[in-house]
């Protein structure tokens, strides 16, 4: 393993900060581990106890001192002594002893992680998997005399990184890690650089929708589901999908500072009131002037503007386009297309676009933004959008008990200029995206190659499923044939209805889903409507056993065409029997979607859909087989002024 402290801190760096920040985590640092084949996590502090011997004495009064000693694979980040003793000054305890053991516990596990994380495998953002108390924990840099130092929440300095051990990895930090206990309006409420942004949101009374954490009514599953999780068979594999124990609501707040609004002439809450109702007016007409005075009515100009700036998904900085993940960043060809994900926010019938440009001025994620008329990322754009700003950007702790919030360089509206311009695409979401316990059960960025997260028919919003059905959402894979390297498995003879993500704007669109197709996969029925008790079939069943070249799908290589012309002529034909080849930027290995036979985009439907309307798509396995499966890998909703354009749609 490698230690790259003691290169880093040598290493030579820009006096100018905003650059430094903006670059330090672009490429991995060289360096050597320290490693300690001889040493468990417990008997390397123990032999260090003069440096480790108050952490011990909290390992030991939490009593998962033992767990140290024992085979497994952790993260520890080790507060010295001195850290210790400043914590306790600061919280006025005579000594560890005399720490409740309700703190201790709470000290001890939020200093472990289940999984062994090295700095040089990180990149801004957070730790891919959260702490022993669910919590996700930030990583950030900052500069100091000595060169680079890194943080673990913007507080505690990583003093000495990347200590291997047999049962995972040490870090020795300078200070006790403390999480924020505050809600995130509490949170936000704190930071006086927003404060036109929280007037808004207590005006509107949005913060009242933002105070949920636990779901009291989850039903845990029984048994082994939460310890050694169900044993399936999918694809070529067997995995585990593993429930969770509790259920957790989790948000995001997307926040202008102040100063943004300033630079757009709104100095106060009143500004920002008549700059909500110019935007919405025009996006909404025919609400124009009717909830002007209601603030917390949903379609209140005000209320959407802050709506639109909320989601139920939470996210740290390097999740949204899981830019943490070489699995995504590897496997784009980004010189035809962004990284991107779409969401839905709190805004009724709405949605943001995250995009991560291959080179943008500045680089990093943008939201709503739209790339160049080739849709090539460049440092031009047809529409930049906001840039979400990086945590070393922000000197005050983001991360709230129940969600995060950012700060954007530029205000975020849900404008009519948006919806027809930057949201006339193919909008594809990834379905890991497309419920938030996905997303806040750690369900899509569940690191690990055979551990899946399962989820539970009434605890699955935007979801339903029969009792036989097994739904799990499969963790990212490297050398993976799905998009973003992970997807939504169902399993058994399944039937699962999802309420469709919203759409942008009134008119015809076509809805397709991406998939592998496998012989152990299932035959489908699918149904679409907007009331999902009583939908339609939308046309014959779906074998998803076969592959592309079976002549009732007619896939083709390109490399077999005469000529462009002969592939649109193919094209057509797979078209009009409801199928289309997988696209032509992301694959893996150096293969890519739109080059294998068996990775295929079958049209559900041709629909109007309005753009205040609910849609849901049912999918019904038809064979007697318990052990068929369908893969929800992603799924499409697309104009027709895309998908009937003159110029034909693009192959990405």
């Amino acid at each position: 393993m490698k230690n790259s402290f003691s290169t880093v801190a040598g290493a030579a760096f820009s006096a100018v900060l905003a650059f430094l920040l903006a670059g330090c985590f672009d490429e991995q640092h060289p360096g050597s581990y320290y490693t300690f084949t001889d040493h468990t996590v417990a008997s390397y502090l123990e032999e260090n106890s003069d440096e480790f011997g108050l952490f011990i004495d909290i390992l030991k009064k939490a009593q998962i001192w033992g767990e140290m000693a024992t085979y497994g694979e952790y993260t520890c980040f080790a507060p010295t002594n001195q850290a210790v003793e400043n914590y306790l000054v600061e919280k006025d305890y005579e000594c560890v002893e005399s720490i409740p053991k309700l703190v201790c516990d709470t000290i001890a596990l939020t200093h472990l992680l289940n999984a062994p994380y090295y700095t040089t495998d990180l990149v801004e953002g957070a730790f891919p998997s959260p702490n022993r108390l669910d919590r996700y924990l930030s990583f950030t840099c900052d500069s100091a005399e000595d060169g680079l130092r890194y943080y673990v929440n913007k507080d505690s300095w990583l003093m000495q990184m990347n200590d291997t051990v047999q049962n995972g990895v040490v870090h020795i930090v300078d200070r006790i890690i403390e999480p924020s206990t505050l809600m995130l309006p509490e949170l936000i409420e704190k930071d006086t650089a927003v404060s036109i942004f929280y007037q808004a949101l207590l005006l509107t009374h949005m913060n009242d929708s933002l105070e949920k954490y636990l779901d009291e009514n989850y039903r845990t599953p029984s048994g082994d589901s939460c310890i050694t999780g169900v044993y399936y068979h999918t694809g070529n594999e067997w995995e585990y999908a593993i429930f969770p124990e509790k259920r957790y609501f989790k948000y995001t707040a997307l926040v202008e500072t102040n100063e943004v609004y300033r630079a757009a002439g709104i100095n106060c809450l009143d500004d920002l009131i008549a700059y909500a109702k110019q935007v919405y007016d025009e996006s909404y007409p025919l609400d124009a002037g009717l909830y002007d005075g209601d603030f917390t009515h949903r379609r209140n100009p005000l209320n959407r503007f802050v709506s639109y700036h909320l989601l139920e998904f939470y996210g740290q900085y390097d999740q949204w386009n899981v830019t943490n993940n070489d699995i995504v960043s590897n496997n784009y060809k980004r010189n035809l297309w962004d990284i991107e994900d779409f969401f839905e926010t709190m805004m009724p019938h709405s949605f943001v676009r995250f995009c991560t440009p291959q080179s943008a001025n500045p680089n990093g994620i943008y939201i709503n933004r739209k790339g160049s008329p080739t849709n090539v990322p460049s440092n031009t754009s047809v529409r930049r959008g906001a840039r979400l700003l990086r945590p070393s950007e922000i000197s005050v702790d983001q991360d709230a008990f129940n969600g995060i919030y950012h700060y954007i360089d530029r205000i975020l509206v849900y404008s009519k200029d948006v919806r027809n311009d930057v949201f006339n695409t193919r909008i594809r979401y990834d379905c890991t995206t497309m419920s938030p316990d996905f997303v806040n059960s750690g369900g899509r960025n569940r690191p690990g190659e055979t551990t899946c997260t399962g989820m539970l028919d009434g605890f699955t919003k935007w979801w339903k499923f029969s009792p036989e059905t097994l739904l799990s959402i499969r963790n990212r894979h490297l050398y993976f044939a799905s998009y973003e390297g992970d997807e939504v498995i169902l399993q058994g003879i399944y039937d699962a209805t999802v309420k469709l993500p919203p759409v942008p704007f009134d008119g015809t669109y076509e809805i397709r889903f991406g998939y592998p197709a496998m012989t152990s996969r299932g035959v489908i029925q699918a149904y679409f409507g907007s009331d999902p008790n009583n939908m339609d079939p939308t046309d014959i069943p779906t074998d998803l056993t076969i592959g592309g070249t079976d002549p009732k799908i007619g896939w083709f290589a390109d490399g077999d065409c005469a000529d462009d012309n002969e592939i649109r002529l193919r094209e057509k034909a797979m078209r009009n029997r409801g199928y289309m080849k997988g696209p032509d930027f992301y694959g893996n290995s150096g293969y890519f979607f739109r080059d294998q036979s068996s990775l295929l985009r079958r049209i559900v439907t041709t629909q109007y859909m309005s753009a205040e309307g609910d849609y849901y798509l049912r999918v019904r396995q038809l064979l007697d087989n318990n052990m068929a499966e369908m893969v929800y890998d992603y799924v499409e909703l697309v104009p027709k002024s895309i998908y009937a354009s003159d110029e034909g749609e693009d192959r990405h």
